[in-house]
């Protein structure tokens, strides 16, 4: 069976579509504009940030990769700053090892001579470390190393509205002061939920207004995700009519997670001897939808906690363009809901129409709301 990853990054020729996007991006990046990507969970933003960073490498760029929601705390993050800066020689698997041992640090005479100019990284894993200074020596590092050796380079944040778990007004008064006055950093921050990427980006007042150029990422473009479904068939020898193809799209609207977990869920099907010309879509969904339950009941809980976006996400599945005449306005605050919902990219407003980013979970509430 080829390899089919779902759930987990992808690069290279496992990425689908998105090449416009990644043409736009990549250009802005390379004279200098930083970029920030908004779009709910689950719909490849790390990918295309991964594969965006490989092809800027080849351009000469240094690049940096920093997840913002799996660091824990703020020596982990400048640690892991300083560490993928000095990954662009080589150096970040040995700083990672020999940190906070200084004998081990100085016999690596690359490493020493970086150490030369940049004497924060000794204080690593010692007593001398001080969590906010060396986040702050980390941050004008990333500047400052290129600079050492002629280049530009690009740092990825993913999931940077997380950055407000690290005491949030210090910690991003504290980047966007060093980063506004950078001259070789140029800047990709990403994050799921809108109404927080909103507040550092958009509004007026927000700290990093009109410093980045933002980027609203959709469902992928139907026929490249229908090439790369029918050439995934082929490869693993699943013979299916068009119109399966067709109707997964349908569905799943060019989803990047469901679409691939229906293929892939497809291909299983196949590889146990449980598929026949005669299957239909409507069972492999079915499969899905329960391999995905738990993770759907659990979106269910967190939006069950407020009546009002209950009703006003029922709502938007039965009915999506003409939500006033189905909602009551005096007993529920409908525009308050819907920023809700939208912010945490649960509901998309596209051309006055509301509908549900997760196909899946759209069918979900249908089966075990609305049908109950």
């Amino acid at each position: 069976m080829a390899n089919i990853q779902v759930g987990k990054p992808v690069k290279g020729s496992q990425l689908i579509g998105r090449e416009k996007e990644m043409a736009l991006i990549s250009e802005l990046l390379s004279i200098g504009q930083s970029i920030v990507i908004i779009a709910p969970r689950r719909f490849g933003k790390t990918s295309l940030i991964l594969e965006i960073l490989d092809r800027l490498k080849t351009n000469n760029f240094y690049t940096a990769y920093i997840d913002f929601f799996t660091t824990p705390n703020l020596e982990s993050l400048s640690h892991k700053i300083t560490e993928e800066v000095l990954n662009n020689r080589k150096l970040g698997k040995v700083f990672r090892k020999i940190s906070g041992n200084i004998t081990e640090v100085f016999r690596n005479i690359e490493l020493k001579q970086t150490i030369e100019s940049f004497e924060f990284i000794l204080k690593y894993g010692t007593s001398q470390s001080d969590e906010w200074e060396l986040l702050s020596d980390s941050i004008d590092f990333i500047d400052k190393y290129p600079e050492k050796y002629g280049k530009k380079i690009v740092c990825a944040f993913d999931e940077f509205g997380d950055i407000s778990k690290f005491d949030g007004d210090k910690i991003v008064k504290m980047v966007r002061s060093k980063i506004q006055m950078q001259e070789n950093a140029t800047y990709i921050f990403s994050g799921s939920y809108e109404s927080v990427m909103e507040t550092l980006f958009v509004k007026p007042d927000s700290p990093f207004f009109r410093f980045a150029r933002i980027i609203n990422l959709g469902y992928i473009e139907r026929d490249s995700f229908k090439r790369y479904i029918l050439k995934t068939f082929k490869t693993n020898n699943v013979t299916v009519k068009e119109d399966i193809v067709d109707g997964i799209l349908d569905f799943t609207k060019g989803h990047p997670y469901y679409t691939q977990l229906i293929v892939q869920q497809i291909i299983l099907n196949k590889s146990a001897g449980m598929l026949n010309d005669k299957f239909k879509l409507k069972t492999i969904i079915e499969q899905v939808l329960l391999l995905e339950n738990n993770y759907l009941e659990k979106q269910w809980e967190d939006i069950n906690q407020s009546r009002e976006n209950v009703q006003t996400l029922i709502a938007v599945v039965k009915h999506g363009k003409s939500l006033y005449s189905h909602i009551d306005t005096k007993k529920i605050n409908l525009g308050r809901a819907l920023k809700k919902l939208i912010g945490t990219g649960i509901v998309f407003n596209r051309n006055k129409y509301y509908y549900m980013s997760d196909p899946l979970f759209e069918l979900w509430i249908k089966n075990n709301v609305l049908n109950n």
